[in-house]
């Protein structure tokens, strides 16, 4: 646990794949697009650039989820 920085944040999840099923994504999704949940999008990446995505979370540097584009 030492070697953990301060800036990093750790989480469980405790459930199975029945409550993981029961999670409303659809709704949560819905609720994005409608502008009624806000998601701070910090950096986004093209899949060429995934070792710099990576380098910008290990380093806590990008001020809000990092997004990773495929296509």
């Amino acid at each position: 646990m030492d070697s953990i920085p301060s800036t990093v944040s750790l989480t469980t999840y405790n459930g199975g794949p029945e409550e993981f099923h029961e999670t409303p994504l659809n709704d949560l999704l819905k609720q994005i697009e409608d502008g009624k949940m806000h998601v701070q999008v910090g950096k986004v990446f093209h899949l060429e650039e995934i070792v710099e995505a990576h380098r910008c979370m290990e380093e806590n540097r990008a001020g809000g989820k990092i997004v990773v584009l495929t296509v």
